[in-house]
């Protein structure tokens, strides 16, 4: 089975009544950028606690060399702080940032789960139904395409929370999610185009954000 044949398995697992699902995968990214949503460590959540596949032992030992390497040349994660500044507000918009949040806010709970802790390997699956979005973890071996049976089901956005969608850029799968709360964060989507249809009048890149 390949890495990304998961939907079925996926909505085996969610509510039935909430209408279609459809389900996207997220690309695990380091931004690396001012108000990039790095997320510090105590907010992200630890999944598939004792899951692990074969091969994830020596994928994990190979996975710390490039670790050291970050250390030498200082290019480590710089987790933000997150704000509710409206000065900062605005700023962010005129950036184009990634995140504007409080880590306790809306959109800091949606990058916080978009970047999990496990000491496997875990696919991020968030699943949009016609209610919500739900976060799904999914067992998979460290740098490698095969899926295992261990799943956990993260957070939930209420439909009805969620203010706008956009495209943060003209190419490339950032997908930006506004919060009712006036934070957003953004998720980075192989599938971006067909995530952003099931939100009717996503905005495009040309457009500001709200």
């Amino acid at each position: 089975m390949k890495r990304y044949d998961i939907a079925d398995r996926v909505r085996a697992v969610l509510p039935g009544d909430e209408g279609r699902t459809d389900v996207f995968v997220v690309t695990h990214l380091h931004h690396n950028e001012a108000g990039g949503g790095d997320a510090p460590k105590a907010v992200r959540p630890r999944v598939l606690a004792g899951h692990r596949m074969p091969g994830d032992g020596w994928a994990r030992a190979v996975s710390f060399f490039p670790f050291l390497l970050k250390v030498v040349i200082n290019d480590l994660p710089n987790p933000g702080k997150g704000s509710d500044d409206p000065a900062h507000r605005v700023t962010s918009q005129q950036r184009n940032s990634r995140f504007f949040g409080t880590w306790e806010s809306l959109a800091g709970q949606l990058m916080a789960a978009s970047q999990p802790l496990c000491t496997g390997g875990v696919v991020t699956a968030v699943a949009v139904t016609d209610c919500a979005l739900h976060f799904v973890y999914w067992q998979n071996r460290r740098w490698g395409v095969k899926i295992g049976d261990a799943y956990e089901l993260g957070p939930v956005f209420r439909r009805d929370n969620i203010a706008w969608t956009r495209r943060r850029g003209k190419h490339g799968g950032d997908v930006q999610i506004g919060f009712v709360d006036g934070s957003w964060g953004t998720l980075l989507l192989p599938e971006a185009t067909a995530f952003l249809a099931k939100y009717p009048n996503s905005l495009t890149a040309d457009d500001p954000i709200p």
